[in-house]
């Protein structure tokens, strides 16, 4: 599983394995995901990235992607997106590629799961904290 950690790539992540490769996450331990998720790039560098967990169902204060952004693994494909912009998770690439070993995520680099470039969020929605520090 060789990605290239950008902005619009979909994995599904343990975000219990991310916690244990010392990432973060902008909102309350509590409010933050704690089952395997699918997680969108909403922005990377040269050391790591900024993530959104993508929830199956709307929930309050969550926003929908167009399943016509959509692309990569049919699962992925079929199934509905929303992300809340209180959730951001900050964490390495190392990380990243950790945490996605260990939820079996199946994309490719060949076939990786995205979210068309014009469909990912506008990092002004969100709320970073002190992610940025």
């Amino acid at each position: 599983m060789a990605h290239v950690h950008a902005r619009g790539l979909v994995l599904r992540m343990d975000p219990d394995e991310l916690r244990k490769q010392a990432a973060t996450s902008s909102c309350a331990e509590d409010d933050a995901v704690y089952a395997q998720h699918y997680f969108l790039c909403i922005d990377s560098d040269a050391s790591g990235g900024l993530w959104v967990p993508l929830f199956t169902g709307a929930r309050v204060g969550t926003r929908e992607l167009p399943r016509s952004a959509q692309t990569g693994d049919p699962r992925w494909m079929g199934m509905s997106a929303h992300y809340d912009p209180a959730q951001v998770w900050k964490a390495s690439h190392k990380a990243v590629q950790r945490a996605a070993t260990a939820a079996n995520d199946r994309s490719s680099a060949k076939l990786p799961n995205r979210v068309k470039p014009e469909a990912v969020p506008e990092m002004a929605q969100f709320s970073l904290g002190n992610l940025l520090k």
